[in-house]
């Protein structure tokens, strides 16, 4: 297996690159980024060209980095601008640069080809920039597990009944229907629960005693982001898009790094449409969340053990499979894409 490149993906949180180099494992390369003085991000490959120090070993020089073996200096588009002992570095002397961009809090990296970066394709969600809603930053939730088994696990909202019964699961969604769709950007998989009882989530943020409509409507981007848009109002008030009493919804948002063929690290935030200024409210969500997402990595890493052991034999499907089987194939086509290319 190998990975879409051409894509931008997660490095780090913002609030975690300042200036001291940052060392990190993306689509298996080692990357080192770094701040510099004038607050830019920027990222190289984390290896000095010299006697091949990593130079997260080093420090930041002004805007550069400098390697703590021998002081080459680099700049952020990987050139040489000092050597040691000598007027000018050698000719040769660069190392690869990646473009890098901070958004929602978040500094995104591109590792393919630097000529197709457009920061325009970052995934933005409105809400984290409107009044009235509510941000919390979660963790960055180490998987032992494949990345894609990440994102099937987030186009199926089937699992959530028998994984996470005491937060996120209710036994009036057991049998409801699913549906997905194909998008140009990758594929949404919705189920509504109309007029059920509430989940624990709901119970404990909304305030509803009655029988609610719920909605969960689960955007899984390419190639490893995923949005999930759920919520409920009073039954009979509303609908998803909008309207409906006591109305809660969050935004929950994972951005997948793959870091190697069998590690992921999820970084994860909510945005919320209640108590936006209260931030014990985002920590009580993020606390449920911590819950839904260490028994989420249990069982995928079990997973991966077993489809690791049992490389080659096949497994049965089922109809539940369908939107997570088109957004492989979407990732697959994208990855035969630039293989050809």
């Amino acid at each position: 297996m190998s990975f879409v490149r051409n894509a931008w993906y997660v490095a780090c949180w913002a609030h975690d690159l300042s200036t001291d180099p940052l060392a990190e494992t993306i689509l298996s390369k080692n990357i080192v980024l770094w701040r510099g003085e004038d607050g830019t991000p920027r990222a190289a490959e984390n290896l000095c060209p010299h006697r091949f120090l990593p130079l997260s070993k080093g420090r930041v020089n002004g805007n550069n980095l400098q390697c703590g073996y021998h002081g080459l200096v680099f700049d952020g588009d990987g050139g040489c601008v000092e050597a040691p002992t000598q007027d000018t570095p050698p000719d040769d002397c660069r190392i690869r640069s990646y473009p890098v961009h901070e958004n929602m809090g978040i500094v995104w990296i591109w590792m393919g080809d630097p000529a197709l970066a457009d920061t325009d394709d970052i995934y933005d969600l409105p809400q984290y920039h409107q009044d009235g809603w509510g941000v919390a930053y979660g963790d960055a939730l180490d998987v032992e597990a494949n990345y894609l088994l990440l994102c099937d696990n987030l186009c199926d909202p089937t699992h959530v009944n028998y994984v996470h019964p005491s937060t996120l699961g209710n036994p009036d969604e057991f049998n409801a229907p699913v549906t997905h769709e194909d998008m140009s950007w990758g594929v949404i998989t919705e189920r509504l629960t109309p007029n059920s009882l509430p989940t624990g989530f709901v119970k404990a943020f909304s305030g509803h005693d009655g029988r609610v409509d719920m909605w969960q409507r689960y955007l899984m981007y390419l190639p490893s982001v995923s949005i999930i848009d759920f919520g409920a109002t009073a039954a009979g008030t509303g609908s998803w898009q909008e309207g409906g009493d006591a109305r809660i919804q969050v935004f929950s948002c994972h951005f997948m790094t793959p870091i190697t063929e069998t590690r992921t690290i999820d970084r994860w935030l909510h945005v919320r449409n209640f108590r936006a200024d209260d931030p014990s409210v985002g920590e009580g969500i993020s606390e449920q969340f911590r819950i839904a997402f260490a028994e989420d990595k249990e069982i995928l890493q079990a997973v991966q053990v077993e489809e690791s052991r049992n490389d080659g034999r096949a497994k049965i499907g089922l109809d539940l499979d369908a939107s997570a089987g088109l957004f492989r194939l979407k990732v697959n086509r994208m990855i035969r894409a630039e293989q050809l290319a």
